[in-house]
């Protein structure tokens, strides 16, 4: 499996890099939240897997970056 880096992505001309960061911590819908992976869907959209850092990492979910980021607040 090959990682994805900012080097490795090619977006379409015109779309922003991501905003989120790796293994950063977040504040999302009053949890504290983790970002543990990015990629872009079959569809070229931005995606992001965030895990929950106050039940030990018990709950994950997947999302576009773009939903993520509108509620996110980084710590």
């Amino acid at each position: 499996m090959t990682a994805v880096t900012p080097e490795t992505t090619k977006r379409p001309q015109g779309s922003p890099m991501a905003d989120a960061e790796m293994w950063k911590t977040y504040r999302y819908n009053g949890f504290r939240v983790i970002v543990i992976q990015q990629w872009d869907d079959p569809f070229g959209r931005r995606m992001v897997r965030i895990e929950s850092l106050d039940d030990g990492g018990e709950h994950a979910t997947g999302m576009l970056e773009a939903d993520f980021l509108k509620d996110a607040e980084a710590e």
